[in-house]
């Protein structure tokens, strides 16, 4: 039976859980070699590039007094050094404006979950989670943010993404443009109306009674009169609540746990062109 409390094994938990982290939220923790090179960098590379410094400063201090006047020649190199430099840090700032973001082309394909249950009355906004890679690792279990609207000749949704939500800091949102495919690769998402076939047309029944009713001229018969007098603003009301519950029962629903692809519409981030 093996010791657990064994400094060797001690040692062998805590590294085995300093170099494991989840891909995304929620996922298996697994070995991450970004972390293990991490650990070397710091401890490994770090102390040995502070002895090397420390060694060419002690020997560039001892050979001080016989230093010379640098040429022209070299003055120039150092001057062309230097602003090679600025020009190196100014693409430096440009590329990690989003660090460790995935560059990716129009057309990419990214495979994502719907969060939230969309009712399309109007544009209303849309949630969906990054389930793999394919704008980076580091953006899996990300939400992607975009709004819908329903094209009700054909009963499907058209979705269209803003922005991407890092998952591991809430303060940052990446522009995206990319637009919702079935996993058939056809455009917009098949969608279900709110009501059944039989509870439309039992709405749209009463609906047209309703204006039926509304649209009556006053007979002669003075009991005719006297019934449509107690009675309008009852009809009124039950013509205008058939109405919203006929609206109502057309809306285009998609529910949650709904799988489908984002296509990027632009280069992803947009200033990785």
């Amino acid at each position: 039976m093996k010791n657990t409390n064994s400094p060797f094994n001690k040692i062998k938990t805590l590294l085995g859980a300093r170099w494991s982290s989840a891909d995304y939220p929620g996922a298996e923790p697994r070995f991450q070699l970004t972390l293990f090179a991490k650990d070397i960098l710091i401890f490994v590379f770090v102390p040995l590039f502070t002895v090397v410094l420390f060694k060419a400063c002690e020997n560039a201090t001892g050979t001080t007094g016989k230093a010379k006047r640098p040429r022209r020649s070299e003055q120039a190199a150092v001057t062309d050094s230097s602003r090679s430099q600025i020009i190196n840090f100014v693409q430096s700032v440009s590329q990690t404006r989003y660090a460790g973001v995935a560059k990716r082309s129009p057309g990419s394909l990214v495979k994502v979950r719907l969060l939230n249950m969309v009712e399309t009355y109007s544009n209303v906004p849309v949630h969906a989670q990054i389930v793999d890679a394919g704008l980076g690792r580091p953006l899996m279990g990300g939400t992607l943010i975009g709004d819908a609207i329903a094209d009700t000749s054909f009963d499907r949704v058209n979705i269209n993404f803003r922005f991407v939500r890092d998952p591991r800091n809430n303060s940052v949102a990446i522009p995206v443009s990319a637009r919702a495919l079935g996993l058939d690769g056809t455009l917009g998402l098949i969608a279900r109306k709110k009501e059944g076939f039989f509870a439309r047309s039992a709405i749209g029944s009463a609906n047209t009674t309703a204006q039926d009713l509304q649209g009556k001229g006053g007979g002669s018969d003075f009991k005719d009169v006297l019934f449509k007098a107690l009675t309008a603003g009852l009809i009124q009301e039950f013509g205008s609540s058939s109405k919203v519950e006929r609206n109502r029962a057309q809306v285009l629903t998609l529910r949650p746990h709904v799988e489908f692809y984002a296509e990027l519409t632009d280069f992803f981030p947009g200033d990785s062109k």
